[in-house]
């Protein structure tokens, strides 16, 4: 299981990411120019000699303050990325809900059946289990 600190790092990640550069996102942030060295050092995990070895990481009231700017909610930078998220309009999750909201019920329940058979565990040596 990741620390809160790990996932605020990869949430910053894709923060910078999605903006193309870190400066992009201090603009939308509202941060000094200053704090760029402060959040580059917290993207690339740089070692802290004030402290032992340990890696910058980013307190809760930062990741409230980006939280706030971006409009995000209370939480999101602590919380591990979802598979919508990860896959945006892609996610196989998000298009086979989509597709099941648009059937029949009884289509519905034949999908299901389907995605039941698909997922259950090959038996070996392809014997039927009878």
């Amino acid at each position: 299981m990741k620390t809160v600190e790990e996932i605020r790092r990869a949430r910053l990640l894709t923060l910078i990411a999605q903006n193309a550069k870190i400066s992009v996102l201090l603009d939308r942030l509202g941060f000094a120019k200053t704090d760029n060295s402060k959040l580059s050092r917290i993207a690339n995990a740089n070692l802290r000699h004030d402290r032992g070895g340990q890696p910058y990481v980013m307190g809760s009231a930062m990741a409230r303050r980006i939280e706030e700017k971006l409009g995000l909610e209370v939480g999101w930078m602590d919380n591990m990325q979802t598979h919508p998220e990860a896959g945006g309009e892609n996610d196989p999750i998000r298009r086979a809900v989509a597709l099941m909201e648009a059937m029949e019920p009884e289509a519905q329940y034949q999908a299901l059946r389907l995605l039941d058979a698909i997922a259950q565990p090959a038996r070996p040596n392809g014997s039927t289990g009878t």
